[in-house]
């Protein structure tokens, strides 16, 4: 790296990386997420307002815009409740969704995954948040036929 290069790095506040090495990118939502999905899915599952539960999301479309993942629950068939943390209080599901922690390895591409070991939450907006178990895994070839 040339001198030039350096000092226009340290002037901006870029940091040198060893080659290879990738930050992990923050995943969003936005209005046109279709959070109605969410909401449906967890009807579905019975899952009321004020509930807490651990579960997989699959599949979700993750889709590059402005830098960011964009997490969208359009594509989502089921979600998989793996554990009750607090049990709800039967009043309705929120129209709003946001997601918590969660964020992607800059290589992994857009595309279907299944969200695995997430904390979902319904108090006031649906809450999707990232565990320290949270993984993202492909998801297979079937969910396009299904699509």
């Amino acid at each position: 790296m040339n001198m030039y290069t350096t000092f226009f790095r340290n002037l901006f506040g870029a940091k040198d990386q060893p080659s290879g090495a990738r930050e992990p990118r923050q995943v969003i939502v936005t209005s046109s997420s279709q959070p109605e999905v969410l909401q449906k899915r967890m009807r579905e599952e019975k899952l009321s307002h004020g509930e807490t539960v651990t579960a997989n999301l699959s599949p979700v479309r993750l889709e590059k815009r402005q830098g960011k993942m964009v997490l969208y629950f359009c594509p989502m068939k089921s979600i998989e409740v793996l554990e009750t943390v607090t049990t709800g209080d039967g009043g309705s599901l929120p129209d709003q969704a946001k997601v918590e922690g969660l964020t992607i390895p800059e290589n992994l591409k857009e595309g279907f995954y299944k969200l695995k070991n997430v904390t979902l939450t319904s108090n006031g907006t649906m809450q999707v948040k990232a565990t320290d178990k949270t993984k993202w895994e492909t998801a297979g070839f079937e969910y396009y036929l299904n699509l």
